[in-house]
């Protein structure tokens, strides 16, 4: 089995075995790569370059040589452990979060007073307050 076929082979495998890199837009989009290389490898056409196996390892988190290994090789290309990952939250938030933290402590107890009432939290928890 030539290398292009094992690439193939484990990505294959590896898409079926995801939840959320199934489709070929998907994996692009997570890997940062054009749909066109995603496609080619799963065709078995051409010769992916090493920061396009990374890139796409990368969004499995897993390790380019897992692309790599042969199905039986000595090399385990089980699927990792999931551990949670964090996300970063979106722009408004971290917006939000570094103008708190930049406000005065009036202008912060102003912002919990709307976020709490914007919720329709009560303003029983005073653990920002005892900074």
């Amino acid at each position: 089995m030539g290398d292009n076929n094992i690439v193939t082979e484990n990505l294959k495998r590896w898409m079926d075995a995801s939840e959320h890199l199934k489709t070929q837009a998907a994996l692009a989009r997570a890997a940062r790569v054009g749909q066109s290389y995603v496609s080619r490898i799963l065709r078995g056409e051409g010769n992916p370059t090493v920061s396009i196996l990374e890139s796409i390892a990368r969004a499995f988190k897993r390790k380019p040589i897992d692309l790599l290994a042969a199905p039986g090789a000595g090399y385990s290309t089980a699927p990792p452990i999931n551990l949670p990952v964090a996300q970063e939250p979106p722009l408004d938030e971290r917006e939000l979060l570094q103008g708190y933290r930049a406000a005065s402590p009036e202008v912060q107890k102003i912002m919990l007073v709307a976020v709490r009432a914007a919720t329709k939290k009560p303003n029983s928890s005073r653990r920002s307050e005892t900074r």
